[in-house]
């Protein structure tokens, strides 16, 4: 299954926003969940210090709602076990029902 069928960004200026999107995100998790010290999966609770095997997520999808692409509130953090997982229990209904990611959350 093949979520991304098209770039993120088509020119240098948009990458350069989701770039920072990102960054903002990791920021955001880090200065709340990892207490300035470490990044934070918001599903297992993994601790990093880098963000190699961690990925920003859009709570409210890319297609869907393109006017929060770029809202650092509209990110969390994840490791990659973790965003691979909900993917495949939820797939394509996550892209309509933001809601969807705190249920998984929640679950234990």
């Amino acid at each position: 299954m093949k979520y991304k069928t098209k770039p993120r960004y088509t020119t240098s200026k948009s990458e350069l926003k989701y770039k920072t999107w990102r960054k903002n995100v990791f920021e955001l998790n880090k200065g709340k969940h990892g207490l300035n010290k470490h990044y934070t999966c918001m599903k297992c609770k993994l601790k990093r210090k880098t963000t190699r095997i961690l990925h920003a997520h859009h709570i409210k999808s890319w297609d869907k709602f393109p006017q929060d692409r770029y809202d650092r509130d509209n990110g969390v953090v994840m490791c990659k076990k973790c965003h691979y997982k909900f993917h495949k229990k939820y797939q394509f209904e996550a892209l309509e029902k933001p809601e969807l990611l705190n249920e998984y959350l929640k679950d234990k």
